[in-house]
C-alpha cells in the first residue's frame, strides 16, 4: 500500500487514479474506516466511460470493487437506486453488457435523481415557517391549546342524547 495515500477506500469510490492500484490499496488498507457511496460518485464513474476516459470493462471492474466492499455505506434515501446501479453495472453477465448506451441511460437516471433532489431541497428552503398557527394574543413561547370539547344535549329534554362538538 502506498504510505502517502490517506484514504484508499475513498480514492477507490471516487476513482481517483489508476483503477488496479486503487483496488489493491483499498483491499490492503487495514484501517476499518467507512465511506459513503453517493450518487455523485456513480455519475463521475459513468462519465469516465461516456467521455472516453475509461472503457465499459473498467467501469465493471470499478463497480465490482465498490459493490463488494464491506466498509461502504450507501447514501441515505437513495439506497435502492445506488444498489441497483452497482448490481447492474457489476454483474453484466446476469443482466446486459455494459455499453455506452447503458452508461448514457444510467447517467440520465442518476442526473435526474440529483436534479429532483436539489429541486426538493430548494422548495423546502422556500417554505413558510412550519410551526402551528396560534390564536391571536397567544405568546410565542406558549404552545396553542386544543379546542375545548363542548357537550350539548340534543332532542327533547331528558332524552339523554348527547353530542360532543
Amino acid at each position: 500500500m502506498d504510505v502517502n495515500r490517506n484514504r484508499p477506500l475513498e480514492d477507490l469510490v471516487r476513482w481517483n487514479g489508476e483503477l488496479s492500484g486503487l483496488i489493491r490499496d483499498a483491499r490492503q488498507d487495514e484501517r476499518r474506516t467507512t465511506v459513503t457511496f453517493r450518487r455523485g460518485h456513480a455519475v463521475a464513474a459513468v462519465e469516465k466511460v461516456t467521455t472516453g476516459d475509461a472503457s465499459p470493462g473498467k467501469l465493471v471492474d470499478w463497480a465490482q470493487a465498490v459493490h463488494f466492499e464491506d466498509r461502504l455505506h450507501v447514501e441515505e434515501g437513495h439506497e435502492d437506486l445506488l444498489t441497483q446501479f452497482l448490481f447492474e453495472i457489476s454483474t453484466p453477465e446476469l443482466l446486459e453488457p455494459v455499453t455506452h448506451e447503458v452508461c448514457q441511460r444510467w447517467l440520465s437516471i442518476l442526473r435526474t435523481s440529483l436534479d429532483s433532489y436539489a429541486e426538493v431541497a430548494e422548495r423546502q428552503d422556500d417554505k413558510v415557517d412550519p410551526t402551528p398557527s396560534r390564536p391571536p394574543g397567544t405568546p410565542a413561547d406558549h404552545p396553542p391549546h386544543p379546542s375545548p370539547v363542548v357537550t350539548v344535549e340534543a332532542g327533547t329534554p331528558g332524552s339523554g342524547h348527547r353530542q360532543s362538538l
